[in-house]
């Protein structure tokens, strides 16, 4: 079953890379418009997550945020089918230099990274230097392989979560590395406030950035109207050292995601909205049968 969706995975896109790219990009906003009409759970979703985090927008400018994220979204992940191509010419730096600059420190780096606009693009760094990043094993062992290939020729070490990732990744740390971890969306860790609602937010990235000393620096990404995207770097994070760690790792976790808080709302519908980042779903879906 496994070999068989591979096989599809690459005719689909062996005959994607046949068009031109302005068509594929074509093809991608329109499967988002597909999805936000189709995928109702993500769109009630995505709604209701605007509605909390804009209460001051009316619904039309709710819901056109929402769908342009949807396109961003699709571009994003359809994107990456060409990706090498795409890097070397659609991508660009801005404000890498303070990355660099905390790397001379000697420490390595800590890098959060959010889940905005052409979210992967981001990795363009690694070629500058070596990048570690750790994330899930795909389902499928042949799709995982193309993912990890892929990575793999951008100067990326890709870590798979497993009961070796802590012990790998230990390793990596004391060689002084850049590490690259998405941090916005909801995982078990530290309970926060994220636009003015309670929520829990990882704190893999702040916990790091404490226990090695690492400057902590914010990654991401904008997809820009023609398709080319450009990745900033915000300046090191000042971080809360009381010689508490439980207590820094609360404290700078809420930071964190003040300052994610405040890039999102410069750019709207460029985050990926769908996520059910404050667990609102089993609500509407309460609300939804109480008015029946």
């Amino acid at each position: 079953m496994y070999k068989i969706q591979y096989i599809i995975f690459k005719i689909f896109r062996s005959i994607l890379l046949l068009l031109p790219e302005k068509l594929r990009f074509k093809i991608a906003e329109t499967l988002g418009n597909i999805g936000y009409r189709v995928i109702k759970k993500r769109r009630l979703i995505a709604l209701a997550n605007l509605k909390l985090a804009f209460p001051n927008k009316n619904d039309k400018e709710i819901e056109k945020i929402a769908k342009e994220s949807y396109r961003i979204m699709a571009k994003s992940f359809l994107s990456t089918l060409w990706f090498d191509d795409y890097l070397k010419t659609k991508v660009n730096l801005m404000d890498f230099q303070r990355v660099l600059r905390a790397k001379d420190k000697g420490k390595g780096v800590a890098i959060a990274l959010i889940h905005m606009g052409n979210m992967e693009a981001t990795l363009k760094a690694a070629e500058n230097c070596e990048v570690v990043t750790v994330a899930k094993k795909q389902r499928n062992p042949y799709i995982d392989k193309f993912i990890t290939d892929a990575r793999e020729k951008l100067n990326i070490i890709l870590l798979k979560k497993s009961k070796q990732t802590s012990r790998e990744l230990r390793e990596k740390l004391e060689e002084k590395c850049v590490l690259a971890l998405f941090s916005d969306h909801r995982d078990k860790g530290a309970n926060v406030v994220f636009f003015g609602e309670e929520t829990v937010s990882p704190t893999g990235i702040v916990n790091t950035a404490l226990k090695y000393d690492m400057p902590l620096i914010i990654g991401y990404n904008i997809m820009n109207k023609d398709n080319t995207c450009t990745t900033y770097f915000t300046e090191e994070l000042d971080l809360v050292r009381t010689g508490s760690f439980k207590h820094d790792v609360m404290e700078n976790t809420q930071l964190l995601m003040n300052n994610i808080e405040h890039i999102i709302t410069n750019y709207p519908d460029q985050w990926m909205w769908f996520h059910d980042r404050w667990k609102l779903y089993k609500k509407i879906i309460k609300e939804k049968n109480g008015r029946k």
